[in-house]
This record gives structure tokens, sequence and C-alpha cells, in this order.
């Protein structure tokens, strides 16, 4: 069974600090490390597939070039995505990981929502979150699967003010701001924002872009327990410092 009501620590892309992101050996490193689950992104093949990946393109994690809905499973899984890993299937992140480890999934495409809601339905959807930036994304995706959790990942400060709105007709579980929120707006607007989320009944997951954040200035101390799950790069770090905090 998955517990989703202690503080919960999610490898972005795996454990993408010391190994290849999003492949099956950061996930695996990453659960091995102390995390709850893993978070990751999809995109679909030219055939139809779905494949674990950040980018549009596989330039940047691969020893090829290309884009990714322009080649088939079998010419992405020709690549290097580094120490020889492979690119993975979603099917097959599903099968590697415990059944009680927790798996975001954000969507990158839209293309790939309904196959990846199917997918989903057929692999314990009890211990999936699903996210995106793409808010069509995410109304695709209810059409498909009406109960599985979503997130709303929040990039823009204007996605807050739609907030009431798209409670009512995506029912997320939860908002996910990035850290960076505090050095941007601040720690009083922050703050103030996450209350009104949580008020609003809806958890709170952070990421990251600048991972630092989470230790500078005591931030986690000065949101006050105002999140639920913390995604995080370096696993063995955050395990210490959570400890530290006796949330772990």
């Amino acid at each position: 069974m998955v517990d989703w009501n202690k503080t919960l620590l999610l490898g972005h892309r795996g454990y993408s600090a010391k190994y290849p992101e999003n492949t099956l050996l950061a996930f695996k490193r990453a659960i091995e490390a102390g995390a709850d689950g893993v978070e990751l992104d999809v995109w679909m093949t030219k055939d139809g597939e779905v494949v674990v990946i950040h980018d549009g393109t596989v330039d940047r994690v691969s020893n090829g070039t290309g884009n990714v809905k322009e080649m088939t499973l079998e010419e992405l899984k020709s690549l290097d995505f580094g120490n020889g890993e492979k690119i993975p299937t979603l099917e097959e992140v599903f099968e590697a990981l415990p059944e009680d480890v927790i798996i975001n999934v954000e969507l990158k495409d839209i293309d790939a929502v309904e196959k990846t809601a199917e997918l989903i339905k057929a692999n314990n959807p009890e211990r999936i979150l699903v996210s995106s930036f793409d808010i069509n994304a995410l109304r695709e995706y209810r059409k498909h699967d009406g109960d599985t959790k979503l997130g709303i990942l929040i990039e823009k400060e204007e996605t807050l003010a739609q907030l009431p709105q798209l409670m009512a007709e995506l029912r997320p579980w939860s908002l996910n701001p990035p850290i960076d929120a505090m050095a941007i707006l601040g720690v009083e607007k922050t703050v103030g924002a996450l209350q009104m989320a949580r008020k609003a009944g809806l958890r709170i997951v952070l990421w990251p872009l600048n991972e630092e954040l989470y230790y500078q200035n005591d931030n986690l101390i000065r949101l006050g327990g105002l999140f639920d799950a913390l995604i995080v790069n370096d696993i063995e770090r955050m395990v210490g410092y959570l400890r530290g905090l006796g949330l772990r």
C-alpha cells in the first residue's frame, strides 16, 4: 500500500544527481537511497509508444539526435542514454518498480495522454500522480481517467488566479509550485499562496529549478510544514536534511 499521508520524497527524473536521468537505473537507485517514489516525463513515439524522457529531442541525454515524436521505439532503443542505459517505456517503469513506490508521471506531450491513461489504469493507479504545466493536457487526461490523482504544475503566477475554476474542472489532488517561488515572490507571498491552496484542500508538491533553495535560508522551515512532497535530484542529501528536521 502507498502511504500518501507522510512527507514524501520523490526522485526528480530518478536519482538524477548521480545517474542518467529518466532511466531505470536512476529510478531504482532513487528508491534504494530512500525516496518514496520518482518523478518522470513522458512523450509519444512515432509508432505510438509512451517513452520516458524529459526533452522533445534526444540530443541532450543520449548519443543520438532527433525528435522523439519522429522516431520509432526501436530507433530510440538503439541509443545510449548514459552508462549503457536505454530509454524506458512507461510500461517498463511500472514493471520495474515495486507496487508501493509512488510514480509522478509528468505529461510533456498531449498526444501521449490517451495511451498514458490506459497504461496507468492497468498498472495500479493508486500509486500514480499525473502532473503537467499544460492545463489542456490535464483536461484531456481527465476525459480518459476521472479518478487518478492530478497535480497542477505552476510556473506562472497567473495560474494561481485560475485555481478556483481549475479545481472545479479537474478535481486536482495537488498544486505543484517551484521552491524558487520563495526567491521570486518572497517568503510572505509564497506562504500566503500555499496556505490558500491548503485551505482549498490541495496538497503541495514542491520541485526545484535551483535545488540549493531547499537548503538556503532555512526555506523549508520558513514554509512551516506547508508542503506534502519534495521533488529532488540528490536523494541522499535531502534524506539527511529531512531527518534533521524530524520529517524522516
